[in-house]
């Protein structure tokens, strides 16, 4: 029988006629020989690194092949998965046991992905916001030093995931936690950046704290998260003692002045609408075992005030409660006590706060875990099909 030719090799197999490679292919026809040698690595045996190393052999020696667009797609899947794969890996290390030299090898990876142009949007949003929750985590956790480059993959995921609409490769079930929750914790971060880091600037960073409380997220994220308060009550406390500054270089004589009281009733309307309310919804919000340091810390700085303010010790554990259901809600009245014209001194403000206090680890859950294509942590690939029609006989 005379040799046939590849196509109309491939014609009758279509049709469902098989044939043996002896038949269907001639010995001198190395473009078939190599393309059933391709196919049966790739799809038969399936493995995987073979597979690459013959798909570029294929797309650089056989231009012309049936099958060159399925090997061009096996190459792109592949370095896709070696990038991304990479990044998985550095993540998993830095989350196992963070410190600064795993966050940067993160960094290095993540970066290596964004570059890469065979990486879906998808892909490219998920890793920016891994990026930036695990720096985030390394600054807040005073493990790792350069806070300019954090804030500026926090400011980048923030720009990403602010679309309330799943972006194309995203299920609506998949984007919508990813989002509250970088939405929740990259908007403490800069608050935090803003209070507690190297940038003090108080009120910009009550800006931040706010946008991470309107995120009424699931299990406590943004607004049930104690670590947003007890950043809110550090910059209202570091705000009281700037106003306060005024107050207290006056003489005695001064202080009973009109312009004494009048900026001593300013300072009494901070404690009783700023900084007493935060410090209770800390208090109401702090109730995890993770959070019982930053308790430890508010709870003396609220009764202090509380006793200036009421001298009411038996009224403070209701007054709490107020803001146990919703700790968003505007400040609650507080039961002041008459003006005690004896005792001028508004109380001082805490000065700094302790260094021993980190935010509470247990004041939100862990980051979700589904990427794109709710793939459990891993941007999932699409996968190529196999070339339809072409299947081959065992060689």
């Amino acid at each position: 029988m005379k040799t046939f030719s590849l196509l109309i090799a491939l014609t009758l197999l279509t049709g469902g006629i098989a044939l043996s490679p002896p038949t269907a292919y001639a010995q001198d026809d190395k473009q078939g020989d190599f393309e059933r040698i391709w196919h049966d690595t790739c799809y038969t045996k399936k493995d995987v690194e073979k597979c690459y190393l013959l798909s570029k052999e294929l797309v650089d020696k056989f231009p012309t092949s049936t099958f060159i667009e399925y090997a061009k797609g096996r190459i792109k899947i592949y370095e896709k998965d070696k990038v991304v794969g990479k990044f998985q890996a550095a993540l998993g290390a830095y989350s196992s046991a963070p410190d600064a030299a795993k966050l940067d090898q993160l960094f290095a990876a993540g970066e290596e992905c964004l570059k890469s142009d065979k990486i879906e949007a998808a892909v490219h949003q998920y890793v920016i916001g891994r990026m930036a929750l695990a720096g985030a985590g390394g600054a807040t956790g005073e493990i790792y030093k350069n806070l300019d480059k954090v804030k500026g993959y926090a400011e980048t995921a923030l720009k990403t995931f602010e679309p309330a609409a799943a972006p194309v490769g995203w299920k609506k079930e998949d984007w919508d936690p990813q989002r509250e929750f970088v939405l929740a914790q990259i908007n403490q971060y800069l608050g935090w950046h803003y209070i507690l880091g190297t940038k003090s600037d108080m009120n910009l960073g009550l800006d931040f704290l706010a946008k991470a409380i309107q995120v009424k997220g699931k299990e406590g994220v943004g607004w049930r998260d104690p670590n947003n308060y007890y950043l809110r009550s550090t910059a209202h406390s570091n705000l009281y003692a700037e106003l306060k500054k005024p107050y207290d270089a006056m003489t005695d004589e001064q202080k009973i002045s009109d312009e004494g009281k009048e900026l001593r009733k300013k300072l009494n309307d901070y404690l009783d609408n700023k900084l007493i309310p935060e410090y209770a919804r800390l208090l109401a919000t702090a109730n995890r075992p993770e959070s019982k340091s930053l308790y430890d810390v508010i709870r003396p700085n609220f009764d202090a005030y509380w006793e200036y303010r009421t001298g009411a010790k038996e009224k403070a554990a209701d007054y709490i409660k107020n803001y146990a259901a919703d700790p968003t809600i505007n400040a609650v009245p507080i039961p002041a006590k008459p003006e005690d014209t004896s005792n001028l001194n508004a109380p001082m403000a805490p000065t700094t706060t302790p260094a021993n206090v980190k935010l509470s680890t247990g004041g939100a859950p862990a980051a979700p875990g589904k990427a794109a294509n709710g793939n459990g942590g891993k941007p999932k690939p699409t996968k190529k099909a196999s070339p339809k029609g072409r299947k081959r006989g065992r060689g």
